[in-house]
């Protein structure tokens, strides 16, 4: 059966925005969360041979694994491969319900091997994060914008969805504070840097426009002019990173740069995890591997190390 190529972007369209909707209205995902998990699973949708519809009916085990050793073999880090097999599992709970597939497959996908907090964070350098702002037209309404988001990111570690997110009245203008609304539907109150509140005057006042109608504190600059969403945070980023001529990445990874910053700074652990907002401690804990200078404080103390000297050989 031979399908117009317009017309089965139509049909994976179709059955990704379907999922998105279900991981709303069911799940009660937040809407960054159901746009990444649909991003993810977009690449295994597209792999389906055409018609969409006829190849999840047809859907078996074997294709699933297929995919899986398709994609471990494009040599994924471990934890990027693990998020894309748990929304992979996410997609087939969902196809089940709806009917799309006979039987629930998630059980069939395999758990991707890592070691917990096995990774290491990556800062971006410091002259890196300059070249990023001297990119900035901020006599420009999308420069004024991106400052405000750039300062968001490495003065507050804040994510692309929480950025998405922020409304006006998250704003605390007169108490220098700013509301986040984070995972889980927690709701945190962050002190507002004098340098992160001023840029955020500077977009609202200057650089918004009147053709805005609504709450969101950041929007689209090319017609139509929208909420900007948690993707075109990630794509406002790496448009700025081609613009200052270094290797694109993501916001998540000026986070890291933020509390690895914060460390090197002397800040503890427990602080770095309350302006992160980490749930729990030892997700914070990744950040002290690349704290360089006190683990070399730290192993002269630790009891093993004089004995390491003294082994037998």
């Amino acid at each position: 059966m031979v399908v117009h190529r317009d017309q089965r972007r139509a049909d994976v369209r179709d059955v990704l925005d379907e999922f998105e909707r279900w991981l709303l209205q069911e799940r009660s995902a937040q809407e960054c969360t159901a746009a990444a998990y649909t991003a993810r699973v977009a690449a295994f949708v597209e792999w389906l041979p055409a018609p969409v519809e006829e190849s999840l009916r047809k859907l078996t085990a074997a294709m699933l694994i297929e995919w899986v050793d398709l994609e471990a073999a494009r040599g994924l880090k471990a934890s990027t491969l693990g998020k894309q097999l748990v929304m992979l599992r996410s997609f087939l709970q969902y196809a089940h319900r709806s009917g799309r597939v006979g039987q629930d497959l998630s059980g069939v996908v395999p758990h991707a091997a890592a070691w917990r907090l096995s990774s290491i964070p990556d800062p971006v350098p410091a002259g890196t994060i300059e070249a990023l702002f001297d990119t900035l037209d901020l006599r420009s309404p999308k420069g004024l914008r991106d400052r405000a988001i750039l300062l968001l990111l490495t003065g507050l570690g804040l994510r692309a969805c929480e950025i998405a997110g922020l409304r006006l009245d998250d704003i605390g203008w007169r108490t220098g504070s700013l509301r986040i609304r984070g995972k889980g539907d927690r709701v945190d109150e962050l002190p507002l840097p004098d340098e992160v509140g001023h840029a955020l005057e500077d977009y609202v006042l200057h650089g918004r426009g009147g053709r805005v109608q609504g709450e969101e504190v950041f929007w689209t600059v090319i017609d139509p002019v929208q909420p900007l969403s948690a993707n075109g945070v990630c794509g406002t980023i790496r448009q700025i990173c081609i613009k200052a001529g270094v290797e694109k990445f993501g916001p998540h990874r000026l986070r890291h740069t933020f509390a690895t910053g914060m460390l090197a700074t002397g800040a503890t652990l427990q602080e770095v995890q309350g302006l992160l907002r980490h749930a729990h401690l030892r997700t914070t804990a990744l950040y002290a591997k690349v704290d360089k200078n006190r683990l070399t404080a730290l192993a002269p103390e630790w009891p093993a190390a004089a004995s390491l000297g003294r082994c037998p050989r």
